[in-house]
């Protein structure tokens, strides 16, 4: 839920009965919310129950905070009986007419704010808006509505897609009000109109009650914690909000794109699915689906998702981006070309655009193409590390293994999602320029962080046997072998143990390997010079006359 542009109108107040001047306690009082300790303590509580302040500040502890749950809590009753205070002294009493004075204190005088942008996790949190007195609609609704629930005023939460406000409401007055513009407020159709929730939605523009309140905070919980890598947990959060409010879109899209990063590829297109039953417009649904079916291999249903986020969203470069690569796979060059100027067209300081053209142009073997777009994605991002590994793939097929390894070295210190594969090319070009203890330190690097790369072991052990490390060498092999037993993996080994002139083991891996790949030539010859060693004469003619066969170039003594 995003900070959204606001205009502010002035709320409506209205004469009444003055309230007593008899100091009270606060409204929240029995709430048997305020004696919890735990998230599961708050969800098993009836709705009425909950303290909402006091739940998000139970989560803001397990986000991590230096000060306890009671001083914040403090905070937030201190502030919800000055302002009971001032409406005693003004004889305000506790209807729509305190909202004006709510605004008063909370936006003019202690100055909470609302943040530019809602990329920040920290933001979300209660703890940080009483620190930084900043927050984005969400955050500062909740706050909102903790105040709120001190007092005893009739208060709800309200969400739309993509944007949560407040709305007071006592069965005959009703006022949205705007956190992020100071507690100004709007009518309904300000919301239809802008946010466009689908008509008769049971969640959107309802007032909801403080647990389906509390499931829109897991919603961003489960996006803040997938923010700093904590997938498993951002899991837990969103299945939480799933479970509460199982028709917020939102919730469900965002749970699908943690299946779609844990590999759990039919479980995200349900829940794409579910999405677009309640948001069925929604185009970046639409692109993630797409993304999902692109992970299933299914091009034409990924082709399909994507035109419609683009028949709702024409300016959605994502979508363009991944429309162009399915029709590049298709091997339809000439669209995916199209859909990435289009991409170009609309953002042209956008990085990713032209990262996308320069991979289709190095697939294309357009190679100063290639290069001409992965410096103009790094001129607009220089910390794009996508863009910089690429351009040193490029300059390896350049054959300019200087340049490779500047913009690979330069990548490995991200160390972002994306090292392994900066470690992966540094290597690579380590091992064309033959600087096999350098290039042996890069695969360690990337096994390092991927114990299971098969390729980096294998290529680990070329380099080992290359140096002369044969010992290492095997060793290598050996470990590759025992996670993927192919052919190629048995055929190295064979290679190692033949030049430490142990021929019965190198003939029991080339063995392997043909008995996976009956037309492996190189095996064949190896097989054939393993037996001349060992005095085998009829099994190396064998395997010498199968390989020539297969077009090998075999050696005539071999073949006596």
């Amino acid at each position: 839920m995003n900070k959204t542009a606001w205009l502010i109108t002035v709320a409506l107040v209205s004469p009444g009965v003055c309230c007593s001047t008899a100091a009270a306690e606060l409204a929240n009082s029995q709430l048997q919310g305020l004696r919890v300790h735990t998230v599961e303590g708050v969800l098993r509580l009836p709705a009425d129950q909950i303290d909402l302040g006091t739940a998000a500040l139970i989560i803001s502890r397990n986000w991590g905070t230096n000060k306890t749950l009671y001083t914040y809590r403090r905070k937030i009753d201190s502030m919800a009986e000055e302002i009971q205070r001032r409406l005693r002294e003004k004889k305000i009493p506790l209807d729509a007419r305190a909202v004006a004075e709510i605004n008063r204190y909370l936006f003019e005088e202690q100055r909470f704010q609302s943040v530019k942008t809602a990329d920040n996790p920290d933001d979300l949190f209660l703890h940080t808006v009483l620190d930084q007195k900043r927050g984005y609609c969400l955050s500062l609704s909740v706050l909102y509505l903790a105040v709120g629930e001190r007092l005893g005023l009739p208060l709800y939460g309200v969400v739309v897609p993509g944007h949560f406000f407040v709305r007071y409401d006592d069965g005959k007055i009703r006022l949205n009000i705007e956190t992020t513009a100071g507690g100004g407020t709007a009518d309904d159709a300000y919301y239809r109109d802008t946010f466009k929730p689908p008509a008769g939605h049971p969640l959107y523009m309802a007032n909801l009650d403080k647990r389906q309140t509390l499931g829109c905070f897991f919603n961003n919980l489960g996006n803040s914690y997938k923010t700093v890598g904590q997938i498993e947990q951002a899991f837990t959060e969103l299945t939480r909000a799933v479970q509460i409010n199982p028709t917020l879109a939102e919730a469900r899209t965002n749970l699908g794109n943690i299946y779609l990063q844990k590999g759990q590829i039919a479980q995200a297109v349900e829940e794409y699915r579910q999405a677009l039953r309640f948001l069925p417009d929604d185009p970046k649904t639409l692109n993630n689906l797409g993304n999902a079916y692109l992970q299933q291999n299914s091009l034409p249903q990924a082709a399909q998702s994507y035109l419609k986020a683009l028949d709702f969203d024409p300016s959605l470069t994502d979508a363009h981006r991944n429309l162009a690569h399915v029709y590049h796979r298709q091997g339809l060059t000439e669209k995916a070309f199209e859909h990435l100027r289009i991409a170009v067209g609309i953002a042209p300081q956008e990085a990713e655009n032209y990262l996308a053209l320069g991979r289709l142009q190095f697939e294309l073997k357009n190679l100063p193409a290639a290069q001409e777009m992965l410096a103009k994605a790094l001129h607009y991002n220089p910390s794009l590390t996508a863009a910089r590994i690429e351009l040193g793939n490029v300059y390896l097929e350049m054959n300019r293994t200087d340049w490779a390894i500047e913009e690979f070295t330069a990548a490995v210190q991200k160390e972002d999602g994306l090292a392994l594969y900066a470690w992966f090319g540094l290597a690579d070009a380590y091992y064309k320029e033959k600087r096999y203890d350098q290039a042996a330190q890069a695969y360690r690097q990337v096994l390092v962080r991927d114990p299971q790369n098969t390729a980096a072991l294998q290529n680990l052990g070329n380099t080992l046997l290359d140096a002369g490390q044969i010992d290492e060498a095997v060793a290598a092999y050996q470990k590759a072998v025992q996670i993927n037993p192919a052919a190629g993996l048995y055929y190295n080994l064979a290679v190692a143990f033949l030049r430490q002139k142990k021929y019965e083991k190198a003939v029991t891996n080339y063995q392997q390997a043909v008995q996976i790949d009956p037309n492996y030539t190189a095996a064949h010859h190896g097989l054939a010079v393993c037996y001349h060693y060992l005095n085998n004469k009829s099994a190396s003619r064998k395997h010498a006359q199968i390989a020539r066969s297969l077009g090998w170039n075999v050696e005539e003594e071999l073949l006596k």
